[in-house]
């Protein structure tokens, strides 16, 4: 599997301050590695939340050659009130922990050209 490391940095130009003097400046640098085909795509089913359930949905697809073994999808939430219906391609699993405001949900093996979905749900409460 080749991987690839992306580096950015993001640049300003200005004015600053009441003399509005020109000002330039830099972001720090950030590296990602990049798996090539492993991708992952992560919706909500609503763009504003008032209330209710919110349904997150994450669509994650092998186009590697090779198969992805023991995974865990990390997800950190705030701190809400949460129910989970956490269910992969459709099937309800238990194979997971909530901890902390982290969601860890053990994915099954995936094979080249595999995908799988992992959906679940969170509930605000009140103020």
């Amino acid at each position: 599997m080749a991987k690839v490391t992306l580096t950015n940095q993001a640049d300003f130009a200005g004015s600053y301050g009441a003399a509005a003097n020109p000002v330039t400046f830099s972001s720090n640098q950030v590296s990602t590695t990049i798996i090539q085909g492993l991708t992952a795509t992560k919706t909500a089913d609503k763009e504003f939340w008032v209330n209710g359930p919110l349904l997150y949905t994450i669509k994650v697809q092998n186009s590697s050659g090779d198969t992805f073994t023991k995974g865990v999808l990390t997800d950190t939430l705030d701190s809400l009130d949460t129910t989970f219906g956490v269910k992969i391609n459709d099937a309800a699993t238990s194979d997971f922990t909530f901890t902390g405001g982290v969601l860890s949900v053990n994915l099954p093996d995936m094979v080249d050209g595999g995908t799988l979905t992992v959906t679940f749900q969170i509930t605000q409460t009140a103020p």
